[in-house]
């Protein structure tokens, strides 16, 4: 990936900074857009050191703030004029109900919403880069999602459902990305890392859930190195073995026929958003 232009959300803890790692290793220069800079500095430290690669950035960004995300996109665009990957990684549980600046459930706000936006202000970059691609971090776990009340007004909150419908809005808005980009040559994929416990996503769980959470994970979880293998892979393969819009596991491309189906109901709303 020598000379390729790589944005990473979250790339400070878990699979984003595994992530953002192996891709330094490749020669790309890396930049984390990240909430917490302290945090983000010194994780960029660790991965120079440990690539000898210079070139990883630290860039502000908080997903939850439409703000933060025009101010990240103008300061990018200051330093580059190209983008040839962009990871959506980012993404949060929130164990109870919040709203953004905006009015927004915050875990769809940052999970979906905020992404979106980010992508749609960096595709001019991504289309000069061309072939160009897209990464979502997505999930198997996904579903519930109710376009007409996103907020839960209508329905009791929950940590579980809240997360879920965010990762089906995601393997969603793959697809109709893939969609809207057809003849700009930018490739869009969403992914599911599987269950991996030891990630920042869990840190607003009670102590009694992040207790059963580790010992289910000790049992069937995955290490961060395995959940991130297969962003990495999608961002660095010449080819990929698949369908754009697709969704995959462990290098695979996973039921496209059945996702497409099960996507199709819901979709076309947010065609209106590009």
């Amino acid at each position: 990936m020598k000379d390729k232009v790589v944005i990473i959300t979250g790339a400070n803890r878990g699979i984003g900074k595994e992530a953002a790692k192996e891709i330094a290793k490749l020669g790309a220069k890396v930049y984390m857009a990240c909430r917490s800079l302290d945090s983000a500095n010194e994780v960029k430290k660790e991965i120079v050191k440990e690539t000898n690669n210079e070139n990883v950035f630290v860039l502000e960004l908080d997903l939850a703030s439409t703000d933060s995300i025009n101010k990240f996109v103008t300061s990018f665009k200051n330093k580059e004029s190209k983008l040839d990957v962009l990871i959506n990684n980012a993404g949060i549980t929130s164990r109870t109900k919040k709203l953004n600046d905006a009015g927004v459930e915050l875990t769809f706000a940052i999970n979906v919403l905020g992404h979106h936006y980010l992508t749609k202000l960096l595709i001019d970059l991504l289309e000069k880069s061309s072939p160009s691609r897209i990464i979502n971090v997505a999930s198997e776990y996904a579903g519930g999602l109710d376009l007409n009340d996103i907020n839960y007004d209508k329905r009791s909150y929950g940590t579980t459902a809240a997360y879920k419908q965010s990762k089906q809005a995601n393997r969603m808005l793959t697809r109709e990305w893939a969609k809207h980009l057809i003849g700009k040559n930018i490739s869009v994929y969403s992914m599911t890392p599987g269950w991996v416990p030891n990630t920042d996503l869990f840190r607003e769980q009670s102590t009694f859930n992040k207790a059963v959470i580790k010992t289910v994970g000790a049992v069937g979880g995955r290490s961060v190195e395995q959940g991130a293998d297969t962003i990495v892979w999608l961002a660095s393969r010449d080819k990929i073995d698949g369908s754009n819009g697709g969704f995959f596991r462990d290098r695979i491309e996973k039921n496209a026929a059945l996702q497409i189906l099960l996507m199709k109901k819901n979709s076309g709303i947010f065609v209106k958003s590009f």
